[in-house]
């Protein structure tokens, strides 16, 4: 009868740990370059029988693609993620929604700065496929892609950021797998009614 209980208590765990994450990603479901997670259950042996814990993996398939016809809104065509720096280490993103800072810096809205601190002037910004930052015909920098051999070394840090674990350390992406497209920006990759269909079977 005990372990019926302590069986029927993890279920219900379990089921709670579903609703958090299914509720998480409903809440991102219009946050820029937002990455949604998902429960993976592994089954382990203890003393009272065989059981599952839940685990939460990021899904970093790429989102719908918006146009906005800005320029500094950025988008990943293809695998990677931009880098950005921050006071406490690199970061690692999909939301491009870039901007020039008070000093003239590729920046994001939280005030990180593009890695390789791009400093561009007022005019005419162009920005290639392969992130070359060029004002009026003069090149300014380039924003690289990076991307990591195995993505589970990411973890969330928040406002659409990642941390790589420490050792890992982030690769170019080659052209031929990623380009960056201006006046986009990449939208959450939360299927709302795929969500919807996960909660109503978590009842």
């Amino acid at each position: 009868m005990l372990r019926g209980i302590s069986l029927s208590a993890k279920a219900m765990n379990n089921n709670v740990a579903r609703n958090d994450v299914i509720s998480n990603n409903m809440a991102n479901v219009n946050t820029t370059g937002f990455k949604k997670d998902v429960l993976i259950f592994q089954r382990e042996e203890q003393d009272n029988g065989q059981v599952t814990s839940p685990r939460v993996s990021i899904n970093f398939d790429q989102g719908p693609m918006n146009r906005t016809g800005r320029t500094l809104d950025l988008a990943i065509n293809g695998r990677g993620f931009f880098q950005v720096d921050t006071g406490e280490g690199a970061r690692y993103t999909r939301n491009g929604a870039f901007l020039r800072d008070s000093d003239g810096y590729l920046a994001t809205s939280d005030g990180y700065t593009v890695a390789g601190g791009i400093q561009v002037p007022n005019g005419d910004i162009e920005i290639a496929e392969d992130g070359t930052v060029s004002v009026e015909g003069a090149v300014f920098g380039r924003i690289e892609i990076v991307d990591f051999e195995d993505s589970s070394m990411l973890e969330k840090a928040g406002a659409s950021l990642f941390r790589a674990a420490e050792g890992s350390k982030p690769r170019e992406v080659p052209p031929e797998e990623a380009s960056i497209l201006s006046g986009y920006i990449e939208k959450s990759n939360v299927d709302v009614i795929g969500q919807m269909t996960d909660m109503i079977s978590a009842l």
